[in-house]
C-alpha cells in the first residue's frame, strides 16, 4: 500500500455484529497488515467494527473469506461468514445458493432478500461438562469448537450480569488454552427460544451479536435436552434462527444482514 492510498470498503452489520468489508480480490492487501486492521477498527478515531472481511478469489468455490478480529488476530466467523455471502451475491460474483472458504472450511450460503442462512462447521471438542464455575447464579451447559470456541453459561438474569468482567474471567482460563475461547450467557425462555448475551475474544469485550455463539449455545442446548431445534435466539441485535438437519448431521445459522454505508479508506 502506497501512503495515499484510498482502499474501498463496506461497512456490514449482522444483527449487530458490525464489520468492515473489503474486496480483495484484486490483492488490494495481502493479509498480514495487523497494525492496519486493528487501526481502522478502532471506535471514534476510525471506522469502528468487531472485524475485517477480506474478499478473496478462490479457485474451487465463489470465493474465499477471511475474517480478522479487532485485535488483528485471524480467525473464522459466523456472522462475518453471513455478511461476506450477503455481498457476494449483491454484487454479482456468486449465485444465491453458494459455496465459499474460510480458515479451511467450505460454507455453504443461500441468500434470500436481506436474510441469509449458512451451513456451519461441525462440532468438534465437545465438553457438557468444564468443571470450573464457581458463580452461584450461572451453571455450565459446556464447551464446543464450531469454528471458533465456545464455553456457555446458564443462567436465569443474564441482563443483570456484568458480561465483560465475567467474560474477562473465563477467556483465558487455563482450561481453554492456548487459544482461549469465547464466552457465552445464555437464558432459556422456552424450548425453542432462548436469550444470548457474549463476550467475544480478539474484540475482548461484550459483541451485540455472535453467530457462532448462537450456534454453540443451541448446539449444547439441544444436547442437554434444554431446548429443541429449530431455537430462535434473541440477541442484544437482533434475532438470529438455528436450525439441525439431524439425517446429514448439520447446523444452520439463519439471520438479517445489513449493508450499512461504503466509503474508501484513507491511509495518511
Amino acid at each position: 500500500m502506497t501512503m495515499d492510498s484510498n482502499i474501498p470498503f463496506f461497512k456490514f452489520s449482522a444483527t449487530g455484529n458490525d464489520f468492515i468489508l473489503i474486496d480483495n480480490r484484486e490483492n488490494i492487501l495481502a493479509g498480514d497488515e495487523t497494525d492496519f486492521f486493528r487501526t481502522i477498527c478502532q471506535r471514534r478515531t476510525a471506522v469502528g467494527a468487531d472485524g475485517v472481511l477480506l474478499i478473496e478469489n478462490e479457485a474451487q468455490h465463489d470465493f474465499r473469506m477471511r475474517y480478522f478480529n479487532a485485535d488483528g488476530t485471524e480467525t473464522a466467523c459466523g456472522n462475518g461468514a453471513r455478511s461476506s455471502a450477503y455481498f457476494a451475491f449483491h454484487q454479482g460474483f456468486a449465485e444465491r445458493r453458494m459455496s465459499f472458504v474460510s480458515d479451511d472450511e467450505v460454507y455453504e450460503a443461500e441468500v434470500d432478500c436481506n436474510s441469509v442462512k449458512l451451513r456451519m462447521p461441525q462440532p468438534q471438542d465437545v465438553r457438557e461438562t468444564v468443571g470450573i464455575v464457581d458463580e452461584d447464579v450461572l451453571q455450565e451447559a459446556g464447551f464446543v469448537h464450531i469454528g471458533v470456541p465456545h464455553f456457555v453459561l446458564l443462567g436465569t438474569e443474564i441482563g443483570k450480569l456484568n458480561v465483560d468482567e465475567l467474560g474477562r474471567k473465563y477467556r483465558k482460563h487455563a482450561r481453554f488454552h492456548p487459544q482461549g475461547t469465547n464466552v457465552n450467557f445464555v437464558k432459556v425462555v422456552s424450548p425453542h427460544q432462548v436469550k444470548l448475551r457474549t463476550f467475544e475474544r480478539g474484540v475482548e469485550q461484550e459483541t451485540l451479536s455472535c453467530g457462532t455463539g448462537c450456534v454453540a449455545s443451541a448446539y449444547l442446548l439441544n444436547l442437554k435436552n434444554q431446548a429443541r431445534f429449530p431455537i430462535e435466539v434473541l440477541t442484544q441485535g437482533g434475532e438470529l434462527r438455528v436450525y439441525s438437519d439431524d439425517e446429514r448431521g448439520e447446523l444452520f445459522l439463519e439471520g438479517e444482514v445489513k449493508l450499512v454505508f461504503e466509503g474508501k479508506l484513507i491511509l495518511e
